[in-house]
Order: structure tokens, then sequence, then C-alpha cells
């Protein structure tokens, strides 16, 4: 593989590993995978339910920020 580029390498291939905080809970009857974002708050990274209508559901889209408290 060739990679012509002006980019300085560490520009294409990041030297720090990146290894974010998830968590796989249940929330509303669905199984989920969400990453923290601070004490008290976790984003919805993706959806593990086999059940199809939960992909269509508003409140638990990638993205979404939920409180612990929510939990």
């Amino acid at each position: 593989m060739l990679l012509w580029t002006i980019l300085p390498l560490e520009a294409v291939f990041p030297t720090e590993a990146f290894n974010p905080d998830y968590d796989e809970i249940e929330y509303q009857g669905a199984r989920m995978v969400v990453e923290k974002v601070s004490s008290d708050s976790c984003q919805i990274v993706r959806i593990l339910s086999t059940n199809p209508q939960d992909y269509l559901r508003a409140e638990l889209q990638p993205g979404k920020v939920l409180k612990y408290n929510q939990l």
C-alpha cells in the first residue's frame, strides 16, 4: 500500500491509543452500549436489541445523552 500525502505521519497514523469508557446497559427494555461523558451522564453509542422497533424509538437513538439517575 502506498500513501501519498503532505501530512506528517503523526497526523495520518496517530500514536496515542484512544480507549473510550464503554458500558453495556439495559434502558427501557433495550440493551445498548453507552460511553461515559461525565460523572453523571452517558451517551448512547449503539443499540444491541433484537427488537426492530427499538431502532425506531427517538429516545434510544445513538448520540442521545442520558443521565445516570434516569437509568
